[in-house]
Formats: structure tokens, sequence, C-alpha cells
């Protein structure tokens, strides 16, 4: 099992406020995007996939829209319901979404395909719930040359960490998409996509999301920082002294054929 999904949900529950803080943000403007390239219409049935905090879901409401956000991280749905008005939340696997078969009009999904050990299957899954004639549209984080692992792999190596290397590339995708039953298959990317912190405090924070936290849990405290100061060696200082972690982001939307 690859570093990015080691841990699973409980991992992401436990540091939802983390995320919050400092994945949420960078997150935002590829939110946008998968939204804006689902081209939702009025009154629209809308299923947010592994929606975290329910930034995307919070984008996809008005219009007399139904949105529900969908993540098997409790913790993370405990702040979405605080966060956002006219969506519901629903604590589920995305792999098994408890809901009848052409249930929503549109699904959307930001940066959580990666974290599905059977891509394809959860892609039938997302298929399967989606009217015929429905809408996908997700994003990913990639290419893989700019995500952190290009920067952090050698630390990584350095400590002994296994981190894997499974970052999809915009063919890979499309063809999961594809095996997954959906059609009118379109593929984008934005490489520019990063997650800005602030200081060396919003760092460590980042560092505690999911399974970066969980791979070092029974560490020493000395072990541990020795671990974050070569990472912060390692990754690109900007101009007042916070961070710019490369992280990217590649975009497919697709149709379910009628």
């Amino acid at each position: 099992m690859t570093l990015q999904r080691a841990g699973g949900a409980s991992a992401f529950s436990d540091s939802a406020p983390a995320y919050a803080e400092t994945m949420a943000p960078a997150l935002r403007p590829v939110a946008e995007e998968v939204v804006r390239r689902a081209a939702l219409r009025p009154g629209e049935r809308v299923i947010d996939i592994g929606t975290g905090t329910g930034t995307a879901a919070a984008i996809a409401v008005g219009d007399r829209r139904s949105v529900v956000g969908l993540d098997a991280a409790a913790g993370m749905l405990e702040l979405a319901r605080h966060a956002v008005v006219g969506a519901e939340f629903v604590e589920a696997d995305f792999t098994a979404i408890p809901t009848a078969d052409r249930a929503f009009d549109v699904a959307i999904s930001v940066h959580a395909l990666l974290f599905a050990d059977d891509r394809v299957a959860a892609l039938r899954e997302w298929h399967r719930v989606t009217a015929p004639n429905g809408r996908l549209s997700l994003s990913v984080p990639g290419p893989d040359a700019v995500v952190p692992n290009t920067i952090f792999g050698p630390v990584y190596d350095r400590h002994g960490i296994t981190w894997g290397n499974d970052y999809p590339t915009e063919d890979e995708t499309a063809g999961w998409a594809k095996r997954a039953g959906w059609g009118s298959i379109e593929t984008g990317a934005d490489p520019t996509i990063a997650i800005e912190l602030e200081d060396d405090a919003q760092f460590r924070t980042w560092l505690s999301i999911g399974a970066r936290g969980r791979a070092t849990a029974d560490w020493s405290e000395e072990r541990r920082e020795r671990l974050v100061r070569d990472l912060m060696e390692a990754a690109r200082r900007t101009a007042d002294a916070g961070f710019r972690l490369p992280f990217g982001a590649l975009y497919l939307t697709a149709r379910r054929p009628a």
C-alpha cells in the first residue's frame, strides 16, 4: 500500500481540522474548476464524492439543485455540516454508495479517486448511481512531475518511508473511466496548482494530515523532528518564508451513455 492511501478514512477523520486549514484552501480552485466543467443546470441532483470538508458541494449548491456530499471520514463531514448550508452529507465508502441506481444527474469529485484501491471499481460505482446521460466531472493530482513526491521522495527514502508513486496520467484516468462504462471522455491538466503554506507551523500542520501523520505515529519525537526538518529543507520556499508545494490537477469529464 502506498503512502497516500495508508490509514484510510480514519486517518483523514482524525486530521480533519489540519486538512481544513491547509489542504481545503489549496483545493478550492480545483473544486471550482471541477464544478465549472460539470456544467451544472438548475434543479439537478448532484453528488460530491469524497467531499471532505464540503468545498465542491458548497460551490454546487444553488439553482434548486439537490446536493449530497459523501465521504467515509466522519471528522471531515462534521466540519462540512457546520460550514455548508443547503447540502446533505452522508458518511459512506465511495465504492459502496448507499443509494439507488441512477439517483443523481451529476457526479463530481475533487482529488478523491487517488485514494481508491481499485479505481475502475470506484468509477463503476459512480457510474451506477448516475442517471443515463448523466455527467461525471473529477480531478486527481498530477501530472506526476509536479506532485509533492517529486521533491519529497528522496527524503522519504532516506528515512525509510515507503511512499510509492501511483499518481495517474491523463491517459490512465481516461482508460479507467472507459473500462467503468463512461463515454464522451475528455481530459485536461493544470500543473500550476500548488499547496501554499504560510510558515513552518502550517508546514507541520500539513504533515499531520492523513497518511503522512500515520506514517510516523510510532516514531520518537527526535526521529520525527529530523524528518520534518529534512522535508522543510527540500521544500520550495516562497519570498515571504512560506512554502509552495507542487500538487497539480488532472481533470476528466465524461457522460453515462443513455
